[in-house]
């Protein structure tokens, strides 16, 4: 039986998050006309700014589709996702509303994800880890990756360089790229 793996798709899959760096740093400066950064570890936009929520939200309305639309898929996902889903069952969860994912789906089939089973919406992703019994994830959410950790999931972090790394352990991996996912996961379940 195949182990269950479960993919975010942004920072992950997408390179959405780091187009999402581009612009709001072109917006601070080009629109505020200042600089605005408050902790640039932080992984969303929302906590990375001294923005009022009229400012976060008047970013979002207005760069979000063009940065999805325009999001690539991330350099190794093409070629490692096929050959993964060789060896384990894998499911998509992502925070993403319906609207959002209308974008990620016109590109699945370049990595092999168009007919997998997609949880889009999921905002409080652990349940529905432990829900469909995952054993391994794949997210570039701190808190979620130790989450998951704390409920004996393995947990690949994929760390941004600006982000800060986990404290590795049993169940908590840091990762930088899609070869560092596919030695892991192979290496770990010994299917090499």
């Amino acid at each position: 039986m195949k182990k269950k793996l479960a993919l975010d798709l942004d920072g992950v899959v997408f390179d959405s998050e780091n187009l999402y760096r581009v612009y709001t740093e072109m917006y601070d400066v080009d629109v505020k006309k200042s600089n605005n950064i408050i902790n640039n570890s932080e992984r969303t936009f929302q906590k990375r700014y001294n923005w009022d929520e009229n400012e976060y939200s008047s970013f979002y309305n207005n760069y979000s589709k063009t940065i999805l639309e325009n999001a690539n898929i991330m350099t190794g996902a093409e070629i490692v996702i096929p050959k993964l889903t060789k060896y384990f069952d894998i499911i998509i969860v992502t925070a993403r509303s319906d609207e959002e994912m209308k974008y990620a789906l016109e590109k699945f089939e370049k990595v092999n994800l168009n007919m997998v089973t997609v949880y889009n919406n999921e905002h409080k992703k652990i349940g529905k880890f432990i829900e469909e019994k995952v054993d391994y994830i794949i997210d570039d959410d701190s808190a979620i990756c130790v989450n998951a950790s704390n409920n004996n999931i393995h947990a690949l972090y994929f760390k941004n360089n600006a982000s800060d790394k986990l404290e590795e352990n049993e169940y908590i991996k840091n990762v930088n790229n899609w070869g560092e996912i596919y030695r892991y996961l192979m290496m770990n379940e010994n299917l090499i």
